[in-house]
């Protein structure tokens, strides 16, 4: 008789009552009782309250000697089956040795499975991570042969380059195992590896890659999931995943001053400096950026107290002289990483005007600062220009917020969206020539062009928005009733531009909306919905809600900073900012008498420049 057994994953906790930050405090070798691996890991008896698995795999917390970038880390240690071992015992096993980090080949792991699926198992293949729920006993074996199935709900895929992608649905993976001399082993599986999300958080570090845009000129951040080597500090690691280039999300979108076959040949400390040795020099002209990615890309691991230094060889970059890199390098490389003193813009009476001193509203120069209520939703570039779409949405001008600056029509359509600014000052937009057909546009201050963005092409396109990174850019589409948000990347320059890799991040309710979308930074998207929610998004983490109010109407952001645009139920205007401190909306502009008061005609649609 051929017997079932339906597993629903076991959360795996911590080690008990212990925190990211005291485990850092754990010493080396330090044993953490038994916790469960999808089983007990050292409950050998069957008195055990969940299934027990032969054997002591435990989690280990390790410190890395001698090295201020080893954190800890915690170590999942493999063991291998036992003739004895259930089915479930089996698999569970399995699952478990597939999260050790020590067993980087995962031969352990190959123990559990038959000679011939053995060599057919690919553990590189990728990572499922998923939610777990609990384990049902097993039920008595029959005729040598069972399947278990692993039952749980999805929340991510990890590519082979690393890339995040957060995902959903039931989890539904079933395991064959046959019975042999020595005893149960699994004949079919999944390909890849099955990682919980306590797994992921122990196994992988996140990593912030740090890349150049298509001028050389800016940043872009890959956020990726690194595998921990155990044989190696963490920046080691981190390093060695920067040299091999962008995870597919931003493959063709960037650049990088390493030459292509860079190897790393070690990382080390030494003066109050990270040393990192590189087998090749980067060309000449590269040094600024390459000093750029490595601070940027070991500043969370750093945490900005170290400086760091590049040696090719073992040898310094220079033949008379070291080549130190500050470990703000980035910022300065690239001012939009941590923007300064940025003033926000907003429309008041028909006009445009900048948030001042004391939170006065102060008119532009030029036209944008005078009274014309036939333009709505302004954008602003980094080069004083505003860009404004028309009431009817058939046009956006462009001006020079300057003395004398004149509004220019740029480009016209059937029915736009309203204007974005990327960092090399152009303008997108989308036409929706009707409810299935968007065709985005952009206008570099000589010449409109059409953007190939196959995806967007057959659906209506609500809103557009490019990063401040001039690479992510985010789309709300409507296909039917349904609107989702998608983000994905720019690749290419002039006619050759293209949207590709679009990916939902927010679906939105069926007959819902969203009202606005804002990017914090080149990694988060704030999104409005018409039920004013409003949640952050990302590419590598499922959309979490935050503090709203159901007056908002519009959206922008920069970094810490959020600001939304508010109507009251008499159709009354004002500003509104997030306080974090006091986690409360709060009125921001005021009048000549020092009111905050919402006011017809009052401040709305505010934005940040490259918002």
């Amino acid at each position: 008789m051929r017997t079932e057994t339906v597993v629903h994953g076991t959360e795996r906790p911590a080690p008990s009552g212990r925190t990211a930050r005291a485990r850092r405090l754990t010493r080396t070798g330090r044993r953490m009782g038994a916790v469960s691996l999808v089983m007990a890991l050292s409950c050998v008896s069957a008195a055990c309250s969940v299934i027990p698995v032969g054997g002591r795999s435990a989690v280990v917390d390790d410190v890395r000697k001698g090295n201020p970038l080893g954190d800890p880390y915690a170590r999942v240690i493999a063991v291998p089956p036992e003739a004895g071992w259930t089915p479930e015992q089996v698999v569970a096993g399995f699952r478990a040795a597939m999260a050790s980090v020590d067993d980087r080949d995962r031969g352990i792991a190959r123990r559990y499975l038959t000679d011939d699926f053995a060599r057919k198992w690919d553990p590189q293949s990728g990572v499922t991570v998923y939610k777990q729920g609990e384990v049902q006993p097993p039920p008595e074996q029959g005729d040598g042969t069972a399947r278990v199935v692993l039952k749980g709900t999805l929340t991510a895929i990890i590519d082979q380059d690393g890339r995040y992608r957060p995902t959903g649905g039931p989890l539904n993976e079933p395991f064959s195992l046959v019975k042999g001399p020595s005893g149960w082993r699994i004949n079919a599986a999944p390909d890849g590896l099955l990682l919980s999300e306590a797994d992921v958080e122990r196994a992988y570090l996140k990593a912030n890659l740090y890349f150049l845009d298509s001028a050389w000129k800016g940043l872009v951040v890959d956020q990726v999931r690194v595998p921990i080597d155990p044989t190696a500090n963490f920046a080691k690691t981190i390093v060695q995943r920067l040299l091999k280039g962008p995870s597919s999300l931003l493959k063709g979108a960037v650049n990088t001053a390493f030459k292509p076959g860079t190897q790393l040949l070690g990382v080390d400390t030494q003066d109050d400096r990270v040393v990192i040795n590189l087998s090749k020099p980067v060309d000449s002209d590269l040094i600024g950026p390459m000093s750029a990615q490595i601070a940027g890309t070991l500043a969370e691991l750093t945490r900005g107290g170290w400086d760091f230094e590049v040696r090719v060889k073992g040898e310094p970059y220079y033949s008379d002289s070291l080549l130190p890199i500050d470990a703000q390098e980035h910022i300065d490389f690239d001012t939009w990483m941590t923007p300064g003193d940025v003033h926000p813009y907003f429309l008041a009476d028909g006009a445009l005007r900048t948030l001042g001193r004391d939170n006065v509203g102060q008119p532009v120069p030029g036209q944008a600062g005078e009274n014309d209520g036939a333009r709505t939703r302004p954008a602003i570039s980094d080069q004083w220009q505003v860009a404004a779409l028309s009431a009817g949405e058939r046009e956006i001008a462009v001006t020079q917020m300057t003395p004398g600056g004149q509004w220019r029509p740029w480009i016209a359509g059937t029915s736009l969206t309203p204007p974005s600014w990327d960092r090399y000052h152009t303008l997108w937009t989308v036409d929706r020539l009707d409810d299935h057909t968007s065709k985005v546009l952009r206008h570099d201050g000589r010449k409109q062009y059409d953007v190939s963005a196959p995806d967007l092409e057959t659906v209506r396109v609500e809103a557009l928005r490019i990063a401040r990174d001039g690479v992510h850019v985010a789309a709300v589409v409507r296909s039917g009733t349904e609107e989702e948000v998608k983000i994905g990347t720019v690749t290419g320059q002039g006619a050759a531009t293209k949207i590709t890799n679009l990916h939902p991040v927010v679906n939105v309710e069926p007959n819902q909306t969203v009202k606005d979308i804002a990017w914090k930074d080149g990694t988060t998207l704030y999104v409005l919905t018409g039920k004013s929610e409003l949640l952050e998004a990302s590419v590598v983490a499922e959309p979490k809600q935050l503090p709203s109010n159901p007056q908002i109407q519009s959206i922008t952001a920069l970094n810490g900073s959020l600001l939304a645009g508010a109507k009251d139920d008499d159709g009354n205007w004002q500003l509104l900012s997030w306080n974090r401190n006091s986690a409360q909306w709060e009125a921001v502009v005021k009048n000549e008498n020092g009111s905050t008061s919402f006011t017809k005609d009052g401040p709305s649609y505010p934005a940040y420049p490259l918002g």
